[in-house]
């Protein structure tokens, strides 16, 4: 008997805009289906925990979103999101194994109390094993990823007036990691691997090494003047710290609006080959995607929808 085609649809809320990514998957073949924007009117990179009864904010989000389901007129299977990091508390921490798992729980709760000693059992939290390019030890490095849970209500609330049932919620940076491992396999084999996120305000900086991710970092920026000076600067400061040891073979980035002269400065401190992400490069493309120039050009803004599209159809959550 014939498997029935699934279609996942991956939603990301960025800056001011909702970018949405189809894919489908026939058997073990996935193709990209349709690529779709709009703009939002509205900063997804403030604090959406405060919006949580809002119900001008909830009305018009849901609405923006309840516009492109009717258009489509299709039946997902999944449907899932990504929120922006700016949404998230992450933190590296050394954990020690050895001391058992309530242990362990105890010391990130101590931890984030210390950034938030009045709300921080307010926070949901994820913790992530890296595998640490550092010197082996019993004391490994975990990614410690809190979102308030009034956050999380609030994205819920918006697809609950929509009727749908969200599959995944994750954060942007991550899902773009999902799309980069789908679409540059060969790239990240026995290679040391930047992917870095520019958005407004903010980048993020992860390391891959091997294909492991083995360290997170993000920075903030005031103003759009000082963004390349303060980027480079991180850069140079993380390629003689962390990033000595091993080095770096090549930079992958993606963002809300990669600007020409940002990845000329990127090049010239880090002296490495910088390649902007390409989320649809090793998925079959429609005919509609390939004959959009303009789509083509900016296609690095849906590395997080494509990924967390991605990580629906191939269950790796």
């Amino acid at each position: 008997m014939d498997q029935p085609i699934e279609r996942s649809l991956g939603i990301s809320f960025s800056s001011n805009n909702i970018l949405y990514t189809e894919l489908v998957r026939d058997h073990s073949i996935i193709e990209l289906d349709h690529v779709d924007s709009s703009e939002a009117y509205f900063d997804f990179e403030e604090d959406l925990s405060k919006l949580k009864s809002n119900q001008k904010a909830l009305t018009n989000l849901s609405g923006e979103v309840q516009k492109y389901l009717n258009r489509r007129n299709l039946n997902f299977r999944y449907i899932s999101l990504t929120i922006s990091t700016s949404q998230a508390f992450l933190m590296m921490l050394p954990m020690d194994l050895s001391e058992g798992r309530q242990s362990f729980n105890s010391k990130v709760y101590w931890e984030l109390s210390n950034y938030f000693p009045d709300t921080y059992n307010d926070y949901i939290i994820n913790t992530y094993r890296m595998n640490s390019f550092m010197p082996a030890s019993a004391t490994k490095q975990f990614l410690i990823i809190a979102v308030l849970k009034n956050t999380m209500e609030f994205v819920k609330r918006i697809f609950k007036l929509c009727n749908v049932e969200l599959s995944i919620v994750d954060i942007d940076h991550f899902a773009a990691e999902q799309n980069l491992r789908q679409n540059y396999p060969d790239q990240l084999d026995d290679k040391n691997v930047i992917l870095m996120g520019l958005k407004k305000g903010r980048a993020d900086y992860g390391f891959i090494s091997d294909k492991k991710y083995s360290y997170y970092t993000y920075s903030k920026y005031a103003s759009e003047p000082e963004y390349n000076l303060s980027l480079v600067k991180k850069l140079s400061a993380l390629l003689e710290s962390k990033f000595r040891q091993n080095g770096v073979d090549s930079i992958f980035v993606y963002g809300d609006d990669i600007k020409a002269d940002t990845l000329e400065a990127v090049k010239k401190i880090t002296r490495t080959k910088v390649n902007v992400v390409n989320p649809f490069e090793n998925i079959n493309s429609s005919r509609e995607f390939l004959k959009d120039e303009d789509l083509r050009k900016t296609a690095y803004r849906y590395a997080p929808s494509c990924g967390v599209a991605l990580r629906s159809l191939t269950g790796k959550h």
